[in-house]
């Protein structure tokens, strides 16, 4: 499923990134990317990195190509 971009919300303005690293580190940028599958809300940086955010890794028993 595509991240979709919302920027110039209002609300943007005091969500956080929901991104947490695999050492339990907040991320705490402001958010301004929603993923419909989680429906969580990320950065820019950690909406696509699978490290921060675990909708990104592949199902088990597939790999990423």
């Amino acid at each position: 499923m595509p991240i979709v971009e919302k920027e110039g919300e209002s609300e943007d303005l005091e969500r956080l990134c929901q991104g947490v690293s695999p050492g339990d580190a907040a991320c705490n940028y402001p958010a301004t990317v929603h993923c419909p599958t989680c429906n969580g809300w990320f950065c820019e940086a950690r909406a696509e990195d699978e490290q921060w955010h675990s909708c990104m890794l592949p199902p088990p028993g597939l790999s990423k190509q």
